[in-house]
């Protein structure tokens, strides 16, 4: 193989690579569309009664008002995803309990005594809300609401917030096609050098001697 057929037979080799890669890339931002959400704000109610679903339509988490010695929450963190509600429900324990955002997000209102009492709030913003119960504060009575995209299964734990990649600006399934693609390319490259350097044998363009 002289230099023209290794330069033609690498541009070939190349130039499939990058066709391949470019196809797929392109199939895979076709089938991904745009996204797009709307907006609703959050609801609290306080009831007497038995807990509802809230207002998001997503699922409920409940913490327990007044749990261990009386004058705790639990558990202390929740995470839940955007549209989910959490329902705060009095165990009649500790006397006197509210509930208050630090950021005034969402408040109960004025301590209530007894059980079966329910305050819930649905949260549609991401990020964290520490609250706390006004009587009890002092002693450690406090507790945070995680909201993430993917609730839980994210991770969860009040830990940093998880970013999806395609959040980022860019389809997360084309990095991987674009490095894929350079990698088929450099390696065709160095195949095709070898094979016309080493391949052929020392006899392959004599005659008998």
């Amino acid at each position: 193989m002289n230099r023209r057929d290794f330069l033609l037979g690498a541009s070939a080799a190349a130039g499939g690579a990058a066709a391949s890669g470019a196809a797929a890339a392109q199939e895979d931002n076709a089938s991904g569309g745009n996204q797009s959400g709307s907006n609703t704000t959050g609801s609290g109610n306080m009831t007497g009664g038995n807990q509802s679903s809230g207002d998001g339509g997503g699922s409920t988490k409940t913490v327990e008002v007044g749990a261990g010695s009386g004058t705790s929450f639990a558990p202390e963190e929740v995470t839940i995803a955007p549209g989910d509600t959490v329902v705060w429900e009095w165990t009649g324990e500790g006397g006197a309990h509210n509930v208050v955002a630090e950021d005034g997000a969402f408040d109960s209102g004025s301590t209530e005594e007894g059980s079966g009492i329910t305050f819930e709030h649905t949260f549609q913003e991401t990020g964290g809300f520490p609250y706390y119960c006004e009587p009890h504060e002092a002693v450690g009575m406090v507790g945070t609401v995680v909201v993430q995209e993917g609730g839980a299964s994210s991770g969860g734990g009040g830990g940093e917030e998880q970013v999806d990649p395609e959040e980022m600006g860019v389809p997360f399934q084309a990095h991987f096609v674009g490095i894929a693609t350079i990698l088929m390319m450099v390696v065709s490259l160095i195949y095709t050098f070898f094979t016309v350097k080493y391949g052929e044998s020392p006899n392959a363009k004599g005659g008998n001697n």
